[in-house]
Parts: structure tokens; C-alpha cells; sequence
């Protein structure tokens, strides 16, 4: 049965004649089988739906795409479709690049944004001017501008399949270049530049000098500097025999990890300054609070990938916190697993070698 309902889409998907409500009722019906068949039937399903992927009907071939990462999110198996809905997905990208660059060429250069009747910022001219440029374009850039329809469903299953596979990240990583470039005017942009600039097993290293307490550790799947700045509070020892003073509640470290529902109500303080390693003064030091290092803090709005390296880690030195920061309990992208795993724990004598390789670089600068 599922077999026939994964024909009647295709064929759906591909006659000319259908149109969209028949496509829909055809992808409904193949949907209700799902519920009633095997899990390695709807994966082999799932697997014959991607040769659709290729189609010229690119919001027909997303519509499908969509079905697929629904599957998924329900618990199949993303490698069933993943590998052939990223090939689509890197071909769709530069395209929708190009059509974008394109679009930039003929706006008129900024004027800072002011209007000098109002002497306020007109923050929606800029948008109307580059969809404006992209109806003008899309007749001479046909295959560009499917490909800019086609991404507005196909980036919803990629955020998915990469959200759940650390190796598939990595290897389409290069994708970030072109989302880069159409970031601004398209959510497929947006969203898939961020998930594809998320570190995986990344070395870190945290020192809070003022108790000479520190870890070694690796990171995972932390979107932004909030999510890291969560874990830290939950995974730092509060004493130098680790005894934990919990900082974060339970069920606010289990969002930030990717565990439960995707945000709460609830309401997180941060507990200091973080600052990059070349914050450290003299003495083994971080600045005073009332005089925080502002060039070298880590905002809780960056990204871990922002956070320079030291020694080939990602180093974050905690100090006392200049004012309290107030952020809400969610993370970005729902499956996506994340943690701050602990190496070890680091001696007094270590950490203070560390601090001192760290000045002697900074002030050899």
C-alpha cells in the first residue's frame, strides 16, 4: 500500500496537469499510509521519494522534501533522504547567491540609512529595494530564481538532517559562503549559515583566575555564545573539588543540550564576565568588574566560533560579573544536540602556566 501511495505522489509531483491541491491530497494520502506501515517500508519510501528532489517544480520537490524531514522529526531515519536533499540543497544555494549578488548590483548605494525628513532610520526601504530588484531580474535569471522559490520549503528538512548529524554539518560546511550571501533577504540564508558555522568536538578551555579554578573540556553543537555561557554555568566546578553549587536549573541545562521542549518561561542569571585570552593582565588578572576589557569580552550574542584559539583551544577566562544578565531559557534549533563535555580538571600549578604562556603572548603582541 505504501508502495502505491509513494507512486501516486510522484507521479503527482510530476505531471504538469496537477495542480497543487491534488499534489497536496496525493502527499496526504501517502502520509496516512506512514502510519499504518512498517518503519523500514516508510524508510525505503522515503529513499524512492528523493528521486523527485531534481525536478524542475522546485516548491513541488520541497513540498516532498518537507514530507521527508516530518518523517524524521516523527523518529525515521534521516539517512534515508539526507545525503540526496543536501546535494539538492548545494546546488540550490549558489544559485540563489548569484541571484542575490545580482540584486545587491543594482541597489543604490547607501546613504547611512537616514531619512533626512525625519532624521530616522527607514529600516524596510532597503528590503523593498532588493525585492524590488529581484522582480526586475527574475525573467533574465530563471533558473536563479526557481532556485530562490525552491529554498524557501527545502531549507526547513536541511535544517533537520544537519541539526541531527555532526558528520553532515562538517561535510557540507562550505554551504556557508553562499547561505552567507543571501543571509540578509532569505531565511534558508539565515538559518542555514548558522547551523552550518557550529563547532563539533571543539577544544575548549576555561580558567576562572581569581579562584585558579579550571577545565579542560570540548564543546558541541552550541549555536551562540548564550547556550555556552548556560553550559558553563552548569558544568564549571563551584569548588576545586568539584563539588557542584548548581548555577542553572536542571531543566535549563537540559534545553541548552538539545534535551525536552525548545524553550521555557524560564529565566537564566549570568554569573560573570566571560573573556577571551588576551583579556588577562598583569598579576595573572581579568579586569576589574566596574572596568570590564570591553574589546575582549565574549557577548552572550556571538558564536563559540567567534572565540579566538590559544594553543589550539577556544579559551574562555571567567571574571566577576560587571552586572547581571538576564536570558531566557531556549536554544535555536530544536534537535540539535549540544554539550560541554569535561576533560578534566586542572591544578593550580597548570592553570597558572596557562595564565602565564597567555600574558607572555599578549604582551609579545
Amino acid at each position: 500500500m505504501i508502495a502505491e501511495a509513494t507512486q501516486r505522489l510522484i507521479s503527482a509531483v510530476r505531471d504538469p496537469d496537477s495542480s497543487a491541491e491534488e499534489v497536496h491530497a496525493a502527499g496526504q494520502s501517502f502520509f496516512e499510509t506512514t502510519r499504518r506501515a512498517p518503519p523500514p517500508e516508510v524508510e525505503e519510501a522515503m529513499r524512492t521519494l528523493t528521486q523527485v528532489f531534481d525536478d524542475e517544480h522546485g516548491a513541488r520537490a520541497g513540498f516532498v522534501a518537507l514530507m521527508c524531514g516530518a518523517l524524521v522529526e516523527d523518529g525515521f531515519d534521516p539517512r534515508t533522504f539526507a545525503e540526496p536533499l543536501m546535494a539538492r540543497v548545494a546546488v540550490l544555494l549558489p544559485l540563489a547567491a548569484a541571484l542575490a549578488d545580482a540584486c545587491r548590483a543594482q541597489l543604490p548605494e547607501e546613504d547611512e540609512g537616514v531619512d533626512p525628513e525625519t532624521d530616522e532610520d527607514d529600516e524596510d526601504e532597503p528590503d523593498d529595494s532588493f525585492e524590488q530588484a529581484r522582480e526586475q531580474l527574475a525573467a533574465a535569471m530563471p533558473r536563479e530564481q526557481a532556485a530562490w522559490d525552491a529554498l524557501r520549503t527545502f531549507w526547513r528538512p536541511a535544517v533537520v538532517v544537519l541539526s541531527l548529524d555532526p558528520q553532515l554539518r562538517a561535510a557540507h560546511r562550505a554551504l556557508r559562503e553562499p547561505a552567507a550571501r543571501i543571509a540578509e533577504y532569505h531565511e534558508a540564508g539565515h538559518w542555514l549559515q548558522q547551523l552550518l558555522s557550529v563547532l563539533n568536538d571543539e577544544p575548549l578551555l576555561v580558567i576562572e583566575p581569581a579562584r585558579r579554578l579550571g577545565i579542560l573540556g570540548r564543546m558541541s553543537g552550541l549555536v551562540d555564545n548564550f547556550q555556552l555561557n548556560t553550559l558553563l554555568m552548569d558544568v564549571f566546578p563551584s569548588t576545586s573539588r568539584l563539588v557542584l553549587r548548581r548555577r542553572v536549573s536542571q531543566r535549563a541545562a537540559k534545553i541548552a543540550r538539545g534535551i525536552g521542549p525548545q524553550s521555557t518561561n524560564d529565566t537564566i542569571t549570568g554569573a560573570w564576565n566571560l573573556y577571551t585570552w588576551q583579556a588577562i593582565l598583569p598579576g595573572l588578572v581579568l579586569p576589574e568588574p566596574a572596568a570590564p576589557d570591553v574589546d575582549h569580552l565574549i557577548w552572550n550574542e556571538g558564536t563559540p566560533e567567534d572565540i579566538p584559539l590559544f594553543e589550539g583551544r577556544r579559551v574562555v577566562l571567567l571574571g566577576p560579573a560587571s552586572y547581571e544578565r538576564f536570558w531566557t531559557s531556549q536554544r535555536t534549533f530544536d534537535k540539535l544536540r549540544a554539550g560541554v563535555e569535561l576533560e578534566r580538571q586542572l591544578t593550580p600549578e597548570e592553570i597558572a602556566a596557562w595564565l602565564q604562556r597567555m600574558l607572555d603572548a599578549k604582551q609579545a603582541t
